[in-house]
């Protein structure tokens, strides 16, 4: 339905039931339109707050009514939230997340039968009925223990997708003495949906049953994940070595169980999201944020039933990142606590949002502090140098990376990133015997790294040496990641600084249409249409790259460009490698 069309509906609906009488019709109009915008510009507790008021003065809406909810939950407002879900099931037009949603209280609350009766049926959405089945089963651990809930979650398993349940099993059937099923069940559960949680409980299952070579190997393996999996496998390795006792084993309370199971379905729909934006950016299209919002909703829940979930307090934190919030986000990663394996990480991801705030004191406070009473400060230690590089600090971020890479261990994994960093702020310097070395260092340990590749290749280019190699490095790097639109705009600017205008033209062009907020590709885009005599259009892109918000130098750059043009006189700008990509959204996997 045309968003204007309903706007007549609504106004329609509340002149008909008389609420004009407290509530003017401009008024709802208004709060609806908030609502939308709020929704597309990602602003949650608006649209939450917006699509509140405009239930209350049309209730007769389902559609409001289902947007009040849903908002609300993702806002984190579950107690909000409860009231809408209740008028959902009564008028009989819940796809089951409301459903599941009381459930979630019910078990909270610990009235474990009215969260089964509430589940008996399988009504639920497609995509919700593993999740339904796990929050049935245990409610049955709240009625009956662990051999109650395992049954319950056999005995009502269909067609749905099935890799959710193997980690509940394996809890639930270790707590019951049966080790050989229950170190099956976790196997699977590493291979059919494996995430930061289920690797560590399998690592810490190995630990309990003796088997401290198999342990260390996983952990050895494990390390080179992302984040709050990385710290913890490294912990678990020095507990190891040291010779000192695992983790005892803890059954997961209903409640807990509850919020690991509402946890999975949002880490799984994020991923899904996430695959659908690159195959999206891959075709030359974009899909908006909202395909966050769900996931967002469902570690929410997961919050309301456990609030010291480490995992999901993390994941709330970046998507509320990825939303520009983040003030909020701050406010999510302050409350994951030093003890945590994702505390390290936390840190990092505060002093991202505070620099992202343009708070840069605060942000290098921030990780200096982290920095000191880190037990392995290498990954804190990385984001203040590319901190202090990003704010042209590079005598700073080499000092940094001095101390880092000279404490490196062997087999480091992504020491490579660590190279790239230096290098990177050594080019700025124009110190390129060492930036040379850097980049070949970084090529060595990751040859098939397209970032290690772009960096490389791109630098030779510039400087005209070993042009051959320079240009095949770049496309390897393209064939690697052919939607990368900064790799493709290294190719299209080298051949712009070797004069191959024509060449060149066509590469900008693509890398321009898979980043169209970059400043500096939509400049390179610029320089080179004037280059071919396409002065008009060449002017419309360095109009934009002022509209993008660049740093003050391209600022003053493009205006000079625009004011005077590329004189054949004029020397052309330095060619810079693209620095690190950010790594995609880290979802515990």
């Amino acid at each position: 339905m045309h968003p204007l069309f309903f706007v007549f509906v609504i106004a329609t609906a509340i002149l008909s039931t008389g609420c004009v009488q407290t509530v003017s019709k401009e008024t709802i109009v208004g709060d609806y339109l908030s609502a939308r915008f709020a929704e597309r510009t990602q602003d949650i507790p608006g649209a939450a707050d917006r699509y509140g008021k405009v239930h209350a003065a049309s209730p007769a809406s389902e559609e409001i009514l289902r947007d009040a909810f849903f908002f609300k939950l993702t806002a984190g407002d579950a107690q909000g939230a409860f009231p809408h879900a209740a008028r959902l099931i009564a008028r009989d037009v819940d796809d089951g997340l409301a459903t599941m949603v009381l459930a979630a209280k019910a078990i909270r609350e610990g009235d474990f039968e009215g969260a089964q009766s509430l589940l008996e049926t399988n009504d639920q959405a497609e995509y919700l009925i593993s999740t339904a089945n796990i929050l049935y089963g245990w409610s049955s651990v709240g009625q009956g223990g662990p051999r109650a809930g395992l049954a319950a979650m056999k005995e009502r398993g269909g067609d749905e997708f099935k890799g959710f349940y193997p980690f509940h099993h394996a809890n639930l059937l270790e707590a019951l003495g049966d080790d050989a099923s229950a170190r099956a069940a976790y196997q699977l559960s590493t291979a059919a949906f494996g995430g930061s949680i289920e690797y560590l409980a399998y690592g810490s299952f190995l630990e309990r049953q003796g088997d401290l070579d198999e342990a260390r190997e996983f952990y050895q393996v494990i390390r080179g994940e992302r984040g709050g999996v990385s710290e913890a496998a490294k912990r678990a390795l020095v507990r190891i070595d040291r010779g000192a006792s695992p983790a005892s084993f803890r059954q997961y309370t209903p409640q807990e169980g509850a919020a690991i199971a509402f946890y999975s379905l949002g880490r799984a729909i994020l991923q899904q999201s996430e695959n659908q934006r690159i195959a999206a950016q891959r075709a030359g299209f974009r899909l908006p944020l909202s395909g966050y919002n769900l996931p967002l909703a469902m570690v929410r829940t997961a919050l309301y039933l456990d609030p010291d979930f480490d995992e999901a307090r993390h994941l709330a934190g970046r998507v509320l990142s990825l939303y520009e919030n983040h003030e909020a986000a701050i406010d999510e990663f302050d409350q994951i606590k030093k003890k945590s394996p994702y505390y390290p990480e936390a840190r990092a991801n505060v002093a991202s949002s505070l620099a992202a705030l343009e708070r840069d004191d605060a942000a290098i406070r921030t990780l200096e502090a982290a920095i000191k009473s880190a037990r392995d400060p290498r990954d804190l230690q990385f984001s203040l140098a590319s901190l202090l590089a990003t704010r042209d600090r590079f005598d700073e971020a080499v000092a940094v990376m001095d101390q880092l890479i000279a404490e490196l261990p062997e087999e480091t994994p992504r020491a490579w990133q660590y190279y790239i960093v230096r290098g990177d702020a050594q080019l700025q310097q124009d110190n390129w015997p060492a930036a040379l070395a850097d980049l070949k260092k970084a090529y060595d340990l990751a040859p098939e790294e397209p970032t290690t590749l772009n960096y490389l290749g791109y630098s030779w280019a510039e400087r005209g040496e070993n042009l051959d190699e320079a240009f095949a490095l770049i496309e390897q790097a393209i064939a690697l990641n052919p939607s990368s639109g900064a790799i493709i705009d290294s190719l299209g600017w080298a051949h712009f600084q070797l004069g191959n205008h024509q060449e060149a033209v066509g590469h900008l062009e693509q890398a321009a249409s898979l980043e169209p907020s970059d400043p500096t590709i939509t400049d390179h885009l610029g320089d080179v249409y004037w280059r071919l005599g396409r002065m008009v259009e060449a002017g419309y892109q360095w109009q934009r790259v002022l509209e993008l918000e660049p740093g003050d130098e391209l600022a003053k750059t493009v205006r000079d460009k625009l004011k005077n043009g590329l004189s054949v006189d004029l020397p052309e700008p330095r060619l810079k490698p693209k620095r690190t990509p950010q790594p995609a959204l880290d979802t515990g996997q």
